[in-house]
């Protein structure tokens, strides 16, 4: 009995150790993808960076980590591509990777934040065209990953940004959206992420757009 219990006891703590490796070996892929992000100016950096966490993503099956950084790197890529053509790819990536995100962790206010962002991004494409059909999605994705977790700087950001940048008549709002850059900007000073690997951009960004809104 003594001697079956020592075997199923070494049996757990292999698994166990096992698992820890695998963790720790995901930790430090993901790690090194992230610190590529710090020094990306092109849209060519954005997808090589994107390309480093799908490669991530066909591996760790399960981590929706790696899918929701395509996305945003494919959103990123987006902002600084003048190719329409381009563009429409990087949105439909994106759109692929967040979904992919979306099912692998629920109800999670990062990934709906990035889904009202990457909505967005069919607006931009043809803002006639698509602007009926994105523009209350995307809303309603902001609203729910802005209640999902109220302390999220990034849903601010967001909401700040679309409403600083959105024209008047379409229900823009520059003071509005000013108010809430400032709010994201007092959470991003106590906001901790989960983990090295988890969410923490977007204070440089929030920080410039402010500047221009000051000016």
């Amino acid at each position: 009995m003594k001697k079956a219990l020592s075997v199923l006891l070494l049996f757990v703590f292999a698994v166990s150790m096992q698992a820890q490796t695998t963790n720790s070996k995901f930790v430090k892929a993901m790690e090194k993808a992230l610190a590529v992000l710090d020094t990306a100016t092109t849209y060519e950096h954005w997808l090589d960076a994107s390309n480093n966490f799908e490669r991530i993503s066909l591996k760790e099956t399960k981590e929706w980590l790696p899918a929701y950084y395509v996305a945003l790197c494919q959103t990123m890529a987006f902002n600084l591509s003048k190719d329409a053509e381009k563009q429409e790819l990087f949105a439909k990536k994106a759109q692929e990777f967040v979904d992919k995100a979306d099912k692998l962790q629920p109800d999670n206010s990062e990934i709906y934040v990035l889904k009202s962002m990457v909505s967005g991004l069919f607006i931009r494409i043809n803002p006639m065209v698509n602007g009926q059909k994105y523009g209350p999605i995307a809303g309603m994705e902001l609203e729910k990953g802005m209640s999902l977790d109220p302390e999220n700087p990034r849903g601010y950001m967001q909401k700040g940004i679309s409403l600083f940048f959105t024209p008047e008549q379409w229900g823009g709002d520059k003071v509005k959206g000013k108010e809430l850059m400032e709010e994201a900007e007092k959470k991003f000073d106590t906001f901790k992420p989960a983990s090295t690997i988890h969410p923490a951009w977007g204070r440089e960004m929030n920080e410039a757009i402010l500047e221009m809104a000051n000016q």
